[in-house]
Formats: C-alpha cells, sequence, structure tokens
C-alpha cells in the first residue's frame, strides 16, 4: 500500500484553525462535497497541535455515517491506544487525560465496566428527584432574569451541578475545575488571549485537576462517601485497585465530558428551539408524547463531540480505499448527522424525526458514551421545564470557540420571552 509520503492531500481543507472558525453551518458545506465524492480522503496533520507534525503526516477523513459507524464497531482493526484525539498530543498529556477512551480490549472493557457503576439505572434514578428541584430553581432563575447570557445562567449551572452531585464536591470546588477544563477546552483562543504558550496552559489545568483528584482519591478511601470518587477507589480490576493515575484521569475525563458536552447540548438544543418556533410549539404542545423523539433530534442537531481519531492496527480497506497499518483515521460526526443518505432534509430540525440513527454518543462499539443516559435524562427535563415555564424564551447569536473537537458555545444573548 502507499506509505504517507507517496500520497497526495486532499484539496479540501479540514485541517486548518481558519476551517475550524467558521460557523458549523459552513463545514458542512466541505463535508457534503466530501460524502458526495470523496467519503475516505487523505489530510495534512491538523494544523496547530501540541505536538510537531512531520510535513508528510496526515489522516483519513471518514465522513459518511456508515463509515463512521464500520470504524466504531471494528476495536481490533481501527484501534484507540495511539491516541483518540484529532490532534496530536505529547505522551504525557495523552496519559493524564485519555482515560477509557484511549484503552484497547481487554483493559479497555475491564476498565469500563467497573467505572459505567458511576452511570449505572439506579445511580441516575437516585440523580432523578434532585435533578428536578434544580432543573426548576435553575429555569425560575432565567425567566426572571429579564436579559441575560442563557449559558451562564442555563446551561452552566445545570452541568454544574450535575457534576457536583455525582462527584460529591462543593460548588466552589466545582466552579475551579470546570473553569480550568473550559480553558483548556478552549485552550487556542484562550492561549492567544492571555499571551501564553498553548501547550503550557493545557499542562496547567491538567496538574491542577489530576493533582486534586488524587487528593480526593486518598480521602475517599479512608473516609467512604457515595460518590463516583468512592466508586472508583473501590473498584477492582483482577483483584487490584486502580492507581492513582488511573483514577486521575477519569477524573478529569468525568468533568470534562460530564461537564462540558451537557453544557454543550444544552446551549444547542436551546439555540434550535429559538430558531425553529413551529417545531418548539409543536413539542410544547404535547411534550410528554414527544419529547422522546425531540431530544434524539437535538442531540443530532448539537453533535456537541466534533472529532475522534483511531489508528489502523493492520493494512485494510474502508469504502474501496486502502488504508496501510499505523494510519490515523478520523471521524467527523457533524458530517455523520447530516449525512443525506440516513437523515431525509439533515440541515432541519424534525423533533418528529424517525427513525435518528444519530451518532452524538458515537457510532456505536465498545466506546460508546458512558454518559449517554445522564445527558438525554438531564436534556428532558430541563426543555420540559423550560416550555412549561418560559415558552417563549428567544436567544440570539452564539460566540463560539475556535475548536475541531467540542462545538463550544461560551454565551449566548437571551430573554425569557418574545422582546418588546
Amino acid at each position: 500500500m502507499a506509505t504517507a509520503a507517496s500520497r497526495q492531500f486532499d484539496t479540501a481543507d479540514i485541517s486548518s484553525i481558519q476551517f475550524w472558525s467558521q460557523p458549523p453551518a459552513a463545514w458542512d458545506d466541505t463535508f457534503r462535497t466530501l460524502r458526495d465524492t470523496r467519503p475516505v480522503s487523505w489530510h495534512k496533520a491538523p494544523e496547530g497541535s501540541l505536538l510537531p507534525t512531520p510535513p508528510d503526516d496526515g489522516f483519513w477523513a471518514v465522513v459518511r455515517h456508515a463509515d463512521i459507524v464500520a470504524v466504531s464497531s471494528q476495536p481490533d482493526l481501527y484501534i484507540s491506544s495511539k491516541g483518540v484525539q484529532f490532534e496530536e498530543l505529547p505522551d504525557d498529556i495523552l496519559q493524564a487525560t485519555q482515560s477509557i477512551v484511549a484503552l484497547d480490549a481487554p483493559r479497555h472493557l475491564k476498565l469500563r465496566s467497573l467505572v459505567s457503576s458511576a452511570f449505572s439505572p439506579a445511580r441516575m434514578e437516585q440523580m432523578r428527584a434532585s435533578m428536578a428541584a434544580e432543573v426548576e430553581r435553575i429555569v425560575e432563575d432565567f425567566a426572571t432574569a429579564g436579559e441575560c447570557d442563557f449559558v451562564a445562567k442555563v446551561s452552566m449551572p445545570m452541568a454544574r451541578w450535575t457534576m457536583t452531585y455525582m462527584l460529591g464536591l462543593e460548588t466552589a470546588e466545582i466552579d475551579r475545575f470546570t473553569e480550568a477544563i473550559s480553558i483548556m477546552l478552549s485552550s487556542r483562543d484562550e492561549a492567544e488571549k492571555l499571551g501564553k504558550d498553548r501547550a503550557e496552559l493545557v499542562n496547567e489545568v491538567v496538574g491542577l485537576v489530576s493533582g486534586t483528584a488524587v487528593e480526593m482519591a486518598k480521602a475517599r478511601r479512608a473516609d467512604p462517601q457515595d460518590d463516583v470518587m468512592t466508586d472508583l477507589v473501590q473498584a477492582r480490576v483482577d483483584g487490584e485497585g486502580l492507581t492513582d493515575a488511573e483514577i486521575s484521569a477519569f477524573f478529569l475525563l468525568l468533568i470534562g465530558a460530564g461537564f462540558d458536552t451537557p453544557r454543550q447540548t444544552i446551549s444547542h438544543a436551546g439555540k434550535a428551539l429559538s430558531d425553529f418556533p413551529a417545531q418548539r410549539a409543536l413539542l410544547a404542545a404535547d411534550f410528554d408524547a414527544r419529547s422522546g423523539k425531540a431530544v434524539e433530534e437535538l442531540l443530532r442537531w448539537a453533535t456537541p463531540v466534533l472529532t475522534l481519531r483511531r489508528t489502523a492496527s493492520r493494512d485494510t480497506e474502508l469504502n474501496g480505499q486502502k488504508i496501510s497499518a499505523g494510519d490515523k483515521v478520523a471521524l467527523f460526526y457533524p458530517s455523520g448527522n447530516r449525512d443525506e443518505r440516513v437523515f431525509t432534509d439533515p440541515n432541519t430540525l424534525d423533533l418528529a424525526r424517525t427513525p435518528n440513527r444519530h451518532i452524538s454518543f458515537g457510532g456505536g462499539g465498545p466506546h460508546h458514551c458512558l454518559g449517554s443516559v445522564l445527558a438525554r435524562m438531564e436534556l428532558r427535563m430541563l426543555l420540559g421545564e423550560l416550555l412549561r415555564r418560559v415558552p417563549d424564551f428567544e436567544i440570539g447569536e452564539p460566540v463560539r470557540v475556535t475548536s475541531n473537537f467540542v462545538s463550544a458555545i461560551t454565551s449566548m444573548p437571551a430573554v425569557a420571552g418574545p422582546r418588546r
């Protein structure tokens, strides 16, 4: 098979910072062309990675829904242990941040079965009553705020409360962590704003969260609590407990994925309901009957995680394209969720869409998102209360983060009723 050095890079630009600084609607113009004509194509390494990349380094872009599912469902062929982020990360950051998402079988399956206790049906049901009370408080605060920032008033408090509840942290502690994670996820913009080296900024965040996680683990070993950290320190794999490094990595993953992904999903969902008032009215007219399909469509619409990467473990072929062992294979979830081969009128919000085989939690397989049940519960409860209490809320244009990893919104102007 052809080596990386002998391949020609595709002319479509999906690697540059400029591409990802555009609004999401602009991305799909490029992705649509690739889906139609070059569904598996070779591209330059992502621009601005934390690790320098050789000039001939690149990746295969996988943009069709069916191909993303095919890669996700073959974890022995497309492995995760070489790194799962689109950008190349230094080994120390990779090991400290990726946790179970960058493990392969059998270790992945063993650790996943342990940490899945954090998202068990029993724990979700335990959360439900407390979450309902918090949702009422958040929506009431929004309803009486007048003109405000929807992210600060709704998305952020909801995600913050969830992490506080699950991890057993004080509000001040979770605020410190969530601020740090937000900085890391928007590290390109933050580094430019602060005049810092981006790698230095990411290392500072990793050090802060990892150090605190180790201290929490020690405290929970001495004094167990009814929280996720206690579950982790008491877990056993083949008779052995998790190391502090493993606990720390999962803790950082949980705060990142468990806080920021729901925050972004809520923000995108709120904006979508504001932009499509007829769909919002349809949902509000019979929320209990229609909310199941509506939540799935809003998850498809939001697609908060943009990209993840795998590495081919051996020579193979995908949709007619030969792929060599060691090649990087990047999955583009926003493209898969707008694939016309799967979704009719994919750029239209249809809260009654069925079937809806979206891939917002990954394309299936053993790395399917552990928090999917929690995300659905959180979104359904919050939207139900919003439509009951403030059915005519309006949201303006969002301020976005330049990122090729998360479709992140930092703020959105909002009012709880029609503008007068």
